[in-house]
Formats: C-alpha cells, structure tokens, sequence
C-alpha cells in the first residue's frame, strides 16, 4: 500500500470517528456532512488503489525484473 493510499484510509476512518462523536451529539442532519467526506475519502481510495493495480498489472513482469536488476547494479 502506498504513503497516498495510507493517506486516504486513515482520512476516511478519522471523519467517521468524527461523524459518530458529533451524531452523538447533534441530530443526523448536522453531522450529515462528515459522513459524506468519509464516503468521499473511501471512494478516493479505491480509485488511487484501483488505478495502481492497474497500472502494476500493465507492466510485464519480465520489464519490472530488469528495471530491479538496474535499480540492484547501481547500488
């Protein structure tokens, strides 16, 4: 999981912690708008996670070893 995704999870999982405290204590309406930033920051997620995998599943595996051997020869 890349710093990016790890971002945008843990944004999500802090407005619903949010969300749940200010449900708490003012009605559905008033906290309405943390529960729809942390939908927001979810489907954020899957679409940097989703376009990654794609991305990692365009490369050929015999590309990425010779990229990592370079990356090895460097050193």
């Amino acid at each position: 999981m890349k710093l990016s995704e790890t971002l945008l999870l843990a944004a999500a999982a802090g407005f619903l912690i949010l969300w749940i405290a200010e449900y708490q204590r003012t009605t559905f309406m008033d906290s309405y708008w943390l529960l729809m930033l942390c939908l927001a920051f979810l489907l954020a997620f899957q679409y940097v996670r989703n376009k990654r995998l794609e991305r990692e599943k365009a490369i050929s595996p015999t590309i990425k070893q010779m990229v990592e051997n370079r990356k090895k020869k460097k050193k």
